[in-house]
């Protein structure tokens, strides 16, 4: 049944529906109240209806918004806009440095000065010359 109203309650309803309006008369006025009854339910639909259409249309509106930022977008545009931007500034950057062959060469040592001796058992100095062999 309908919330609110239980069998008791529309047995009294039509009880005073009898009363009130007459038994002649009755199927008539149920009539008009199940044709007032659809009429509001159609209203009620229809209301219903505009609101989930302007709902649609609201989003069909923002879809399409979505829709038109990601076609400005073209995220490969942007892509390659980055990649040339990187290009550009190596290329920059190769250009602000020396080139390493045009580095100016190292200064050779003088002299052995610096060189440490072997420290292995044996000595790479010739052996000094003798006395006695200049004496034969």
């Amino acid at each position: 049944m309908n919330p609110g109203f239980g069998a008791a309650e529309l047995i009294i309803i039509v009880i005073l529906a009898l009363v009130v309006v007459g038994p002649k008369d009755l199927p008539l006025m149920m009539r008009k109240a199940g044709r007032f009854i659809g009429q509001m339910r159609s209203m009620a639909r229809d209301f219903q209806n505009s609101f989930d259409e302007l709902g649609r249309e609201a989003e069909m509106a923002e879809l399409k918004k979505e829709i038109e930022a990601l076609k400005n977008a073209n995220p490969v545009s942007q892509v390659t806009d980055e990649l040339r931007a990187a290009e550009a500034d190596l290329k920059r950057s190769a250009l602000d440095k020396p080139h390493p062959r045009a580095a100016k060469p190292a200064q050779p040592p003088l002299g052995n000065e610096d060189m440490l001796p072997l420290k292995s058992g044996t000595d790479t100095k010739p052996p000094a010359p003798s006395s006695k062999a200049t004496q034969d």
